[in-house]
């Protein structure tokens, strides 16, 4: 009874330890099903955003947004269409602060271009997110994104 209790502790060990296992799927190697690049413009600011489309659903990139008289933001975004509405999930630092900051953002898909929407956002254990019941504004954003050729590195 020992020797079968002693087996099955080992056998039941020897499974967890290899479902834990990574087995090569490193989630970097993603490869998107396609890539688009944008610019927008508003006075002396850019932006410049690659996004990238991973199924239907899934959608990474990266922003980086050049103000004339202040830093710099730049980092990567998270999130999925619904419709024509893109929201994302942005993880930024501001210039060479080592500071990351985590802020929804809202895209509207319209002609080919995507327009940055406004919310109200809130805060709540550290996390922020769009209100719900209060809509985004697109006809106040202040950048709206055309499609431009992609370059190797946007930052």
């Amino acid at each position: 009874m020992r020797n079968h209790l002693l087996i099955c502790t080992i056998l039941a060990s020897t499974v967890l330890y290899s479902c834990n296992q990574n087995h090569g799927s490193d989630k970097s190697l993603e490869k998107a099903i396609s890539t688009t690049c944008y610019m927008a413009v508003d006075g002396k600011d850019t932006a410049r955003m690659e996004l990238g489309t991973f199924n239907k659903e899934k959608i990474k990139g990266n922003l980086v947004v050049s103000y004339d008289k202040k830093d710099n933001n730049h980092g990567e975004f998270e999130g999925s269409f619904k419709g024509d509405t893109l929201t994302v999930i942005y993880t930024f630092q501001i210039g060479k602060n080592p500071t990351v900051y985590k802020n929804p953002l809202a895209f509207l898909k319209k002609d080919g271009k995507l327009i940055m929407g406004i919310g109200k956002i809130e805060n709540v254990l550290g996390r922020t997110f769009f209100s719900k019941g209060v809509p985004i504004d697109f006809a106040q954003g202040r950048f709206t994104y055309a499609p431009i050729a992609c370059k190797k590195e946007l930052k």
